[in-house]
């Protein structure tokens, strides 16, 4: 998937301004020729969906052969995260694979849809006191009606939220309040997490305006913030290829500090979270080393993540019976899946559980 959000276009600075002019011309060039090992060419456009407010939300919609999968992925990465974490433009796997969640799914015939969430890379900014938990929630809901009703160019039937850490948050609310997805893939993420990782991550905390990574995309507007050096809490856990840890904290995007604020009763009141009442197939997967969401990642989570049966065992009460539960730790890895050496693991078990509950050929 070659076509990359605002958030590639700032990610190389200095030395590299040849780079970004590249980057700058591929994000120009709607339909894009697709990298090695991705989707054929033509296969990636950029979309836009109408949200409240007068805002949007931008995303890279992707089909298989550039024809609509009948399953669609809706990808909601992480805090302080844009599109680019489900295809990353740096590093590829020990198995040599790009660290591209995105190109793996639409090899194996899914459409994906990246999307920036609000107040991040392409996707409006609006003030951030209004870039809510439920702001973000309502935005995931309308780009799911567009995907449903044929507004994205093309109709999908099935929709899956695939989060990661606060995407996976949000998707829950999304979910429990709308009602109108299919399944939930919840990677990076658990109903305990550690108030420690929290504090340490915060400690980076500065306004996204004052941050050279960030100030750009939000000038003015101090309730933004940006976590510069908190990668490394992130990627903690498991073995890290050093330019992709650089990479990743060089493209770091700015989070409404609203957001983060109005998540925190759904994380300090988990039944607030409502997954209780989920009725639809559920994968829950995180690194064994998770700093954030993990026992073994050591700031004190309430979560075992030894393997993928002590953490069914952990997170099992907080999903009724209508859920579909499965879990899945990837060994060798902290909080950021996607990024990691042994990412084609998870991108493998992650196919095999569409291939299982969402099948092509039905």
């Amino acid at each position: 998937m070659d076509v990359l959000s605002d958030s590639h276009r700032r990610a190389r600075r200095g030395g590299a301004a040849a780079l970004l002019a590249v980057l700058v011309a591929l994000v120009a060039a709607a339909p894009s020729a697709a990298a090695e090992g991705g989707p054929p060419a033509g296969a990636c456009r950029v979309v836009t969906v109408p949200v409240a407010g007068g805002a949007q939300v931008e995303g890279d919609l992707c089909d298989p052969a550039g024809r609509p999968s009948p399953v669609l992925q809706l990808l909601v990465p992480g805090g302080t995260y844009a599109r680019s974490y489900w295809d990353f433009p740096v590093g590829r796997t020990s198995a040599g694979e790009p660290l591209s969640y995105s190109r793996h799914m639409t090899a194996a015939g899914y459409s994906t849809l990246a999307l920036d969430p609000l107040g991040v890379g392409g996707s409006s900014h609006p003030p951030s006191v209004t870039v809510t938990i439920q702001a973000q929630a309502e935005a995931i809901h309308r780009v799911v009606q567009a995907a449903r009703t044929g507004a994205l160019g093309a109709t999908y039937p099935t929709v899956v939220l695939v989060g990661h850490s606060l995407g996976t948050l949000t998707g829950y609310v999304e979910a429990t309040t709308y009602r109108d997805v299919d399944g939930i893939v919840a990677s990076g993420t658990s109903h305990s997490p550690a108030a420690g990782a929290v504090a340490a991550l915060f400690a980076h905390a500065v306004p996204a305006p004052l941050d050279p990574a960030t100030r750009d995309e939000v000038p003015l507007d101090m309730g933004y913030i940006s976590l510069p050096g908190a990668r490394e809490t992130f990627h903690a856990g498991g073995p890290t290829d050093p330019a992709v840890l650089k990479a990743d904290e060089d493209s770091r995007s700015p989070g409404s500090s609203a957001y983060l604020g109005t998540l925190a009763p759904y994380l300090a009141i988990t039944p607030l979270l409502r997954t209780d009442t989920l009725d639809v197939p559920v994968l829950v997967a995180n690194g064994r080393g998770d700093a954030v969401f993990c026992r073994q990642g050591g700031y004190g989570s309430g979560t075992d993540c030894a393997d993928a049966q002590a953490l069914r065992a952990a997170e099992a009460p907080f999903f009724g019976p209508g859920a579909v539960l499965e879990t899945y730790v990837l060994p060798d890895a902290g909080h950021i899946l996607n990024l990691t050496p042994s990412a084609s693991d998870w991108f493998a078990r992650a196919t095999g559980w569409f291939t299982e509950h969402f099948p092509l050929d039905s």
